[in-house]
């Protein structure tokens, strides 16, 4: 299914020079979802409840629990019919390092959470914050346990692809937690846990602004439900846990080109509800944004880099030019972020090139039954020669030459990748016929949100904290760097800082 091109409910006006985290937005976006000033001593609300959530995904629920076992009143507000948000529809994989599981299922007996955070900070490239990842990395174990508690079962365990900068690291393992019934289970495991906790949780109703006091600290809400508007108070805090920017084209196209291509060119499969909103009216207040700029993407059919325990595909990735540009069995948000950076460079799609060794090999979707029909269809692109390949894709016919008889001498002299640090399917791609496959972005979700510190709490333009407003989950930002760094780091964010936005909004002084 391809979901593009979905746009919010109400539009926007471009404001120039809207400064976010010290960086100047030029035409940033601010839409008319906003907030609006009351007195806080003499308003009157239709409901009120210590803690207000906004949004009802992971991350929401996550932080309704907490909340409530800290002792506060909590209302959930989701947009949808129904909770669960991109959560429900994920695979439900969860990251954490030193657990029991894992040195149940794997060889890693002694990794640790400071390991944990290495790999993530250099991951991150140094566009991330190191005191939010390194308090992830450190919960993160707590959180397996919190979520077992709550009725999760692990069934499994296996590690992300590699990153060829990390390969001597030496803080790379296998820690990506498979939990049965995937996300569909977990979302409603947290569902389960924050009703039975106390929340009270209303569907089919959206926020439409914030509401601030005199001195812009937050104090409740205003929404849009089935019986029409009404407000709600915040004796304590506001919650943003929305999601991010996964289907507003206006805001990818100002905040992150990559997901900006995903809207617009791509598959997106996350869900429809995330719009921006929560953001946008954080960014109505003053609210600092962070983490922008990278996707969470998959390969849609080829499966580049989902995982290490996987067979990899056997082919060379390259440009426009015919050049090859990454490493090909990379962690597959890595590699997507090259390729849609060359196809930027180039303004020409990106192709893998197979051989028929390889286009039938165990990492291939492309069965024996099912090759003629994706030639048929042009998903893939058959031909003689590499030259005849070259002529069919429209790249340079000398250097596609070049780059094979590159790739084939390096593997017949070294049997190792000199150039890209390529550790799987080292083989020879020489027999005719070949393969052009041009690669489809599968977007889980944008990356990026509300700058928050280390207990949640929502950061302005000028560094300080936002009076009683928090954020948690891919709402927030500055948690996850450039590119998505493997599988079950989104679950393991949006549970930690959901969390940890609940007890902070639980106990902000009234």
């Amino acid at each position: 299914m391809t979901l593009e091109g979905k746009s919010t409910r109400r539009g926007f006006l471009k404001q120039a020079g809207f400064v976010t985290g010290g960086t100047a937005l030029t035409g940033s976006i601010l839409g008319s979802l906003g907030a609006s000033t009351a007195d806080a001593a003499t308003v009157t609300w239709d409901q009120t409840a210590d803690v207000v959530i906004v949004g009802g995904g992971g991350a929401a629920l996550a932080a309704a629990i907490e909340a409530r076992h800290a002792g506060a009143s909590v209302i959930v507000l989701e947009k949808a019919a129904t909770t669960g948000g991109s959560t429900a529809i994920s695979g439900g994989l969860i990251q954490a390092a030193g657990t029991t599981y894992q040195k149940q299922y794997t060889k890693y007996q002694n990794d640790t959470p400071e390991k944990h955070y290495e790999t993530w900070l250099l991951e991150g490239e140094g566009l991330v914050d190191p005191v939010l990842i390194k308090d992830q990395a450190s919960g993160a174990p707590g959180n397996i346990t919190w979520l077992v508690n709550l009725g999760m079962v692990v069934t499994g365990l296996y590690g992300a692809c590699h990153v060829p900068y990390l390969d001597k690291a030496g803080v790379m393992a296998d820690r990506i937690h498979i939990t049965e019934g995937g996300g569909a289970q977990l979302a409603a495991i947290l569902l389960a846990g924050a009703k039975a906790a106390g929340a009270t949780i209303q569907t089919s109703t959206e926020v439409t602004s914030l509401v601030t006091d005199a001195t812009n600290s937050v104090i409740g809400v205003k929404a849009t439900g089935p019986s029409g508007d009404f407000s709600v108070g915040a004796n304590k805090g506001v919650i943003i846990a929305t999601s991010s920017i996964d289907h507003n084209p206006e805001m990818a196209k100002a905040l992150s080109a990559q997901q900006y291509w995903d809207i617009t060119s791509q598959q997106n499969f996350t869900a429809p509800t995330n719009t921006g909103d929560g953001i946008r009216m954080g960014m109505q207040i003053g609210a600092a944004l962070a983490g922008f700029g990278g996707t969470i993407d998959y390969e849609f059919t080829a499966g580049l880099g989902g995982a290490n325990s996987s067979p990899q595909l056997a082919c060379v990735c390259v440009n426009g030019k015919g050049m090859r540009f990454v490493c090909e069995d990379a962690t597959y948000a890595y590699i997507m972020r090259a390729i849609f950076q060359q196809q930027a460079m180039h303004k020409a799609p990106a192709y893998l090139i197979l051989d028929s060794k390889g286009v039938q090999g165990p990492a291939s979707p492309w069965s024996k039954s099912k090759l003629a029909p994706a030639v048929k269809s042009g998903q893939l692109v058959k031909a003689t020669s590499l030259l005849d390949l070259a002529r069919k894709i429209k790249v340079p016919a000398a250097n596609l030459k070049t780059t094979m008889a590159n790739w084939n001498r390096n593997i017949t002299r070294f049997g190792r990748d000199l150039v890209y640090r390529r550790n799987t399917q080292l083989v020879h791609i020489n027999k005719a016929p070949y393969y052009a496959y041009k690669p489809v972005a599968a977007n889980l979700g944008a990356i990026g949100g509300l700058k928050i510190d280390v207990n949640a709490q929502v950061i302005d333009v000028n560094g300080a904290p936002i009076p009683h407003l928090f954020a948690a989950g891919m709402a927030s930002g500055g948690w996850i760097g450039p590119y998505y760094p493997g599988s079950g780091t989104a679950i393991s964010g949006l549970v930690h800082w959901g969390r940890k936005a609940g007890a902070s909004a639980a106990n902000a002084a009234v």
